[in-house]
Formats: structure tokens, C-alpha cells, sequence
């Protein structure tokens, strides 16, 4: 080995010259470079490849000093391996040789690359135990680089493959389904069998071209037939693969069933999976074609076809799935009965302290000699369902609140109002809570600020039927000339039983309206305290005896789930019929 860059170079200078003058080649060591083996096991083929890594790297460093002119490079070794991995793709084998194989075919050429025998190669010296009288060959290289090019070694079986590290490639091969569309993209099952059969009379038009064949130009019950059984098979093969691998089928590759009636019917069911979507399909399509109704002969005309598990259930969901189904079978269902507002039971408050407003009528009165029509309207306390009469001359605003104001006169004013969305109620309102309390009027109107006016939701008849029932309770009076209290709790026949609780006990001390006689010998001073004792005795009944009947809930017993926001209902009309019903969104759920 030289002891610097500079001795060899001499020496390839000094060669270079007694080459120009002659045809003499003269051989000379540049470099050299070995590694030891590593402790890890390592395959022969690997640390030859490794070898030829390092030597290319070794060539590559010597051509980049600009001091040296390199014609040609040359590059041997004695693995026949190596040389046939250089000369097939590097992507065919293992990890690990080929990142070097590819590292290898980068810094040089594979034309580049010769065999020699291992008995004439001068690098086994460097790392086998050799004699001194061999190292010459090491120093001045190996005899047959002196002679021509023709007679240099030479293997002709390095075109062989191997195996040796390549990828072990598995191939399975498998019965792929038919190719079909996405059957989920489809809605029925005749659109998709129609799709099947477009996609079919495609395929024949192709095939009719490279036979020179007139081609189908059309879809015809034959095609529709391969598309059925197309879409049938591939849904049974979705599901009982494992089962058709190991049973026979018919002509059509289809699974049937096998029955005992084969003589007579020799085309058996044919098997569907209950859950697949193809199946699902079909029983909706025969479901429509039964126009939604003879639901027991629908079923029945699926079963002659084919063989569905739980076909109720599958019918059944179906059914519930069908807008129109829905539509047809739909029914209001009112929540679970609320409870009781604090306008109902507000005990210890004086009569119409929550007033509920409503007008009825018309009602023709004689004036002079012809008839008028006016309007009743009645202010019900909704607490103790006791009734308040006035006669309104018109619907307008100006007549509601005259008769508002005659209410308020007579019976002081409520703490809370409760009215529909009718036009005069809402004008009276914005009067009454709204204009009049900002003017100093009377002593009636300083106290209107403290009213609030509640209305029921738009076509909510039913929020108000505290005053509708007692509408028709006066309408049957008023037609029968015939004056008549309404009690409020039992009315028992046992004499000894106190007399049923009615809105003219608070309002008049009895039911006829006629007030108790004291003793002379009672002080007018202390008659507060029978009227206390009186009122409090009232009330104590009251609580006992009227307010259970409230509690309990009459009709409206099971929970049903909420309104959501989002939900589509149908808007009950009792003046369309059931299928005109107009449909409608939840914007909003108001709690009441």
C-alpha cells in the first residue's frame, strides 16, 4: 500500500508516460478498501452484493479528483449472484437488496460489470490467508487484463433467473361477483333492474359490433329477465356464499328452495337474504303495485316468488318506511295531560282575578218594532268557573272595550286576562295595557298597568274550552228562558251533607243569592269576622272538595314523545278530508 495519495499518483503519471510510448499496458494499484464481515448472520450472496457496493463507491471517489483522466471503467467479481441481480429489476427483490442493488446501478452501468473465476481474483488475497510469493498479484493485478479484450473470462449463463431474494408474489384467485351498480344509489326496485338492463343492451350492442351481428336496439322482457336474475344472484351470493359454494343451483345460478310440491311446481322460491338492500326492494315494489292496501295478499304473492326469513317483519318495516302508509294511518296524538296553570287553581284570591274573554252569539233583540243583532260576551273566572254576562252592540274594537270597562266596574280588575287572537281583543289590548295606563283617567284606569294579557296559540280552540263549555251552558239557558245555577262539586241527596259549592257562594254568599241573617245581638263591628270565617270556610271546601276533581287527569293518560323542532307533522283540518291534509315543519316548540 502507498503511504500517500501522492506516491501512487506518481506512479500512475510514471505509467501513463511509458503507455504513450508503446502499445504496452502496464497494471498498478490505486486503492483498495475491505470490511469485516458482521457478527450478525449474513447470507454469501448479501456480503458479495455489499463487496460491490463498497467497490463502486471506491470507483466514484477516485474519478472525482480532477488530477486523474479516466477513460473507461471496469468492474469485476466472482458471484455469478451478484451479476444477475444487476441485471433484473430492482423492485423484484427484498428490502434489503434492493436499496443496494438500485445504490449500485446509480454510480455505475451494468455493461460495466465481468465475471472472473475466483482462482484468478486479486481481492480474495485481502481477506484469505495467502503466501508472500502471491502478493504481486495484488500489487500488479491479475495476468489477463495484459492481454486483449477477446480473451478476458467470460460466463454465458448469467441470463439464468433467480430466486434468490425476490418477493414471494401470492396470487389468489377468487369467483368475483357480477359486476352491478351500487344498488343503494336506487330508490325501487324497478329503476334498478331498468339500470341493470340499459347497462346489459350496452354490453350486447358491443358484443353484436365485434361480431358483425345486427345488433338489440332495444330493451325486451329477455333482458329485463338477466337483469332481475343478475340483481337476485348477486344479493344471494352477498349473504350465502358459503352455502352456494356447497349446494347445487338451478339454470339461472340461483338458489331455490326444495320442497315436497316439485312434481307440481317444478320452479321452487328463490332464496333473498332477509337484510339485503336488494331484497328490501323488491317487497317495497310489490307493496306499491299492491297501491298500499291488501297487505295479507301482497305477502302472499311475494311467497309464491321467493323465500324471504321474517317476511312479515320485512313487510311490516316496509310499511312503516312508506310515506303514504304514514299519511293514511296517521292520528293525532295528544301529549300526556299538562298540569293544572296557576290560573286554575288559585285559591284565597278574589273572584276574576284570572278572567278568560270570549264572545258568543249573535243574538237577535227586539228594538221598537224590528230585530238587532248583538253579541254576548263572557268573562268566566277561571279559579272558581264563575260567569260574568255583558251584551256587546258590535264586534268592533270600541265595543269590546266598552264592555270591558263595564266588566271592570263591576267586578274590579283582573290580575291576568286570558282571550283567542281575535282583532277586537287584540285592539283592546293595545288600548287597555298599553295607551290608557300612560293617560291620568280615573282610578280604573291608573290600575290597567298591572293587567297582562295572555293569548292562545292560533288555531287552539282547545286552550280556551274553560269559557267554550260554558258558551254552550249559556246558549241552552238563554233558548230555554230558563235561569239555572251550575254547582261545581257532588250534589249529594242526604239532608245532613252540606249544599254543593257554587260560583254564587263567593260572589253572593249563597246559592240563591241570599245573604244569612245575623242576631240583633251581634255587632255590627264584629260582622268582619263571619265574613272572614265565612270566605275561609269557602275556601277550605273549595280545596277539598273541588280541586281533587281537577287533579285528576280524564282522558290524555299515555306519554308520548315531544315535538321536535325539525319534525314533519301533519296539520289536522277538520274541514279537508284526510288525504288533503296539508303538511307542515316544527320551527318552534312553545311550552305551555
Amino acid at each position: 500500500m502507498f503511504q500517500s495519495a501522492d506516491e501512487w499518483l506518481e506512479l500512475y503519471r510514471s505509467t501513463q508516460a511509458l503507455s504513450q510510448q508503446g502499445n504496452s499496458v502496464y497494471l498498478s494499484l490505486l486503492a483498495a478498501k475491505t470490511k469485516v464481515a458482521p457478527l450478525s448472520p449474513l447470507s454469501i450472496p448479501r456480503m458479495e452484493l455489499q463487496a460491490a457496493v463498497t467497490g463502486a463507491k471506491l470507483s466514484q471517489s477516485i474519478q472525482t479528483n480532477s488530477r486523474l483522466s479516466v477513460n473507461s471503467h471496469h468492474y469485476w467479481t466472482d458471484s455469478k449472484t451478484v451479476l444477475k441481480w444487476l441485471r433484473m429489476d430492482p423492485r423484484k427483490f427484498q428490502q434489503y437488496v434492493m436499496h443496494r442493488v438500485g445504490e449500485v446501478l446509480e454510480l455505475t452501468n451494468v455493461d460495466q460489470w465481468h465475471w472472473v473465476p475466483s482462482d484468478l481474483n486479486p481481492t480474495d488475497i485481502a481477506t484469505k490467508t495467502s503466501s508472500f510469493t502471491s502478493m504481486h498479484k495484488w500489487f500488479d493485478g491479475p495476468e489477463y487484463l495484459l492481454q486483449e479484450r477477446s480473451r478476458w473470462p467470460t460466463c454465458t449463463d448469467l441470463g439464468a433467473p433467480t430466486n434468490i431474494e425476490v418477493k414471494q408474489v401470492f396470487f389468489v384467485a377468487t369467483t368475483p361477483l357480477d359486476p352491478i351498480v351500487n344498488v343503494e344509489h336506487f330508490s325501487g326496485w324497478r329503476r334498478l333492474y331498468r339500470a341493470v338492463a340499459t347497462f346489459i343492451l350496452y354490453i350486447e350492442k358491443l358484443k353484436a359490433t365485434a361480431r358483425k351481428t345486427p345488433p338489440i336496439t332495444s330493451i325486451n322482457a329477455e333482458t329485463i329477465r338477466r337483469a332481475q336474475t343478475t340483481l337476485i344472484r348477486y344479493a344471494q351470493v352477498s349473504e350465502f356464499r358459503k352455502e352456494i359454494s356447497l349446494l347445487s343451483k338451478d339454470d339461472d345460478q340461483l338458489l331455490r328452495i326444495r320442497g315436497r310440491a316439485e312434481n307440481l311446481c317444478p320452479q321452487q322460491q328463490i332464496v333473498l337474504p332477509y337484510g339485503h338492500y336488494v331484497t328490501r326492494l323488491i317487497d317495497n315494489w310489490y307493496h306499491r303495485q299492491m297501491h298500499h292496501t291488501m297487505h295479507e295478499a301482497c305477502i302472499n304473492r311475494i311467497r309464491g316468488i321467493y323465500y324471504i326469513p321474517c317476511l312479515r317483519v320485512l313487510y311490516k318495516s316496509a310499511r312503516r318506511a312508506c310515506q303514504r302508509c304514514r299519511n293514511d294511518n296517521a292520528s293525532p296524538k295528544p301529549p300526556l295531560m299538562a298540569q293544572l296553570p296557576i290560573a286554575r287553581v288559585a285559591a284565597y284570591q278574589r273572584p276574576f282575578t284570572y278572567v278568560g274573554i270570549d264572545y258568543f252569539g249573535p243574538i237577535l233583540v227586539t228594538v221598537g218594532r224590528r230585530k238587532e243583532k248583538r253579541w254576548g260576551v263572557i268573562f268566566t273566572c277561571l279559579t272558581v268557573r264563575a260567569v260574568h254576562l255583558e251584551i256587546a252592540h258590535s264586534l268592533d274594537a270600541s265595543s269590546c272595550i266598552m264592555c270591558i270597562r263595564n266588566f271592570f266596574n263591576r267586578r274590579g280588575t283582573p290580575r291576568e286576562i286570558f282571550t283567542d287572537n281575535g282583532t277586537n281583543f287584540k285592539a283592546s289590548e293595545k288600548v287597555i295595557c298599553e295607551e290608557l295606563p300612560r293617560v291620568d283617567f280615573d282610578e280604573v284606569y291608573r290600575s290597567f298597568d298591572t293587567i297582562k294579557w295572555s293569548f292562545n296559540p292560533p288555531a287552539a280552540p282547545h286552550m280556551g274550552g274553560a269559557w267554550e263549555r260554558l258558551i254552550g251552558s249559556i246558549k241552552r239557558v238563554l233558548s230555554a228562558i230558563c235561569p239555572a245555577m251550575k254547582p261545581l262539586t257532588f250534589v249529594s241527596l242526604d239532608t245532613n251533607d252540606d249544599e254543593a259549592i257554587t260560583p254564587n257562594h263567593l260572589l253572593l254568599g249563597s246559592v240563591s243569592g241570599y245573604k244569612p241573617i245575623f242576631d240583633n245581638n251581634l255587632s255590627v263591628r264584629c260582622m268582619w269576622q263571619s265574613t272572614q270565617l265565612f270566605a275561609d270556610h269557602f275556601w277550605k271546601r273549595w280545596v277539598r272538595e273541588y280541586v281533587p276533581d281537577l287533579a285528576r287527569r280524564g282522558k290524555w293518560y299515555a306519554k308520548q314523545p315531544p315535538l321536535t323542532i325539525g319534525s314533519v307533522v301533519l296539520i289536522v283540518d277538520e274541514n279537508l278530508p284526510r288525504n288533503t291534509w296539508p303538511k307542515g315543519i316544527v320551527t318552534d316548540v312553545v311550552l305551555a
